[in-house]
């Protein structure tokens, strides 16, 4: 009985090794941190009375060995992502490292230009044109611009940011023609593309566009005001909209928190929009585990968000403007 004990102890132990060894082509998705952002951002001038707090949310993102993986598939609080189905997970770890940091960067400098608007100051920002990520399926733009491709001009109007971009558009009207000027391998190029409806959050507004994704090429800042925030090693554009609700409150005499412990997540467009996010399901699992009484999501993100909303309350959310309004209703 001792011997067989032995070698039975042997090879779990052999089987754990082997498991731990054989890699797979998969990551886990699992809940990472929730912080106090009252305690990582400092506005000048600015008071950190609040009763409540604003918790930025995260996932983690963990490659996976065959025991992970195993481990992975039978927790409910863990996703598994295949390698070969997400282009940036196929990256390197440290460009997919560096490209997050950017995006990171990014969405610190467009959460300060929409809280300091909100709070009544002008921030200058400038950019070196529109930066094409993507191209929307119906889009009339395919085959005609592509993805790196930079819009310097719509029309005769110069345009060095997306929400340049985006003020043109609005004074057009729909099915119109408009004349696009871009630089694509250091030559310039012109094409015209018809605008088409594009998909809204809600049925108030109808929008217009040429239907791509797209940012602002370089996009600079100048602040009226010194904003610190420091996360550590927290990556990534979706803690957008909770940076914005924090420096505003400490910007405003009105406790936008109301007392309560305000998880939430979001990527913010410099011109208010609320837009999708991954890793829902373990960022509210997250906010849970710290108590947090409401839950913040991105409209898209709603339906997803109220599949674990047992015990927190989920708010969806278009915009800043709603987000506010939403807050001071709690």
């Amino acid at each position: 009985m001792y011997y067989f004990k032995r070698y039975f102890l042997i090879i779990i132990i052999t089987v754990l090794i082997l498991l731990n060894l054989i890699p797979t082509p998969y990551f886990l998705v699992i809940p990472g941190q929730a912080i106090n952002l009252s305690e990582n951002i400092t506005v000048e001038n600015g008071e950190k009375d609040a009763k409540g707090q604003f918790l930025l949310t995260s996932t983690a993102i963990i490659k996976a060995n065959l025991l992970l993986y195993i481990y992975g598939f039978l927790d409910p609080n863990i996703d598994l992502k295949n390698r070969d189905d997400e282009i940036l997970l196929k990256m390197e770890q440290k460009d997919y490292i560096n490209i997050m940091e950017k995006l990171m960067q990014e969405s610190q400098m467009i959460s300060k230009v929409v809280a300091l608007r909100k709070a009544g100051y002008s921030p200058e920002i400038s950019g070196g044109g529109i930066l094409i990520n993507g191209i929307l399926d119906n889009s009339l733009a395919k085959n005609k611009l592509l993805p790196g491709d930079v819009i310097i001009k719509i029309d005769e109007q110069s345009v060095h940011t997306l929400e340049e971009f985006s003020e043109i558009i609005r004074s057009c009207n729909s099915s119109q023609m408009v004349r696009i000027t871009f630089l694509r391998d250091n030559s310039t190029y012109s094409t015209s593309i018809p605008l088409i409806k594009l998909p809204s959050t809600n049925d108030k507004t109808e929008r217009i566009g040429i239907g791509v994704y797209a940012d602002t090429k370089d996009l600079q800042c100048r602040f009226p005001l010194k904003i610190e925030i420091y996360l550590g090693k927290i990556k990534g554009p979706s803690a957008g909209l909770m940076f914005a609700l924090e420096v505003l409150n400490q910007l405003t005499e009105n406790d936008l928190s109301s007392s309560l412990l305000i998880a939430g997540t979001g990527n913010l467009s410099i011109d208010g929009r609320i837009t999708e996010v991954d890793g829902i399901k373990q960022k509210i699992i997250s906010a849970k585990k710290h108590k947090a009484d409401v839950f913040l999501v991105p409209q898209k993100n709603y339906l997803e968000a109220l599949k674990f909303s047992h015990g927190i309350r989920i708010i969806p959310l278009d915009d800043f403007d709603d987000a506010i309004m939403k807050l001071i209703k709690l």
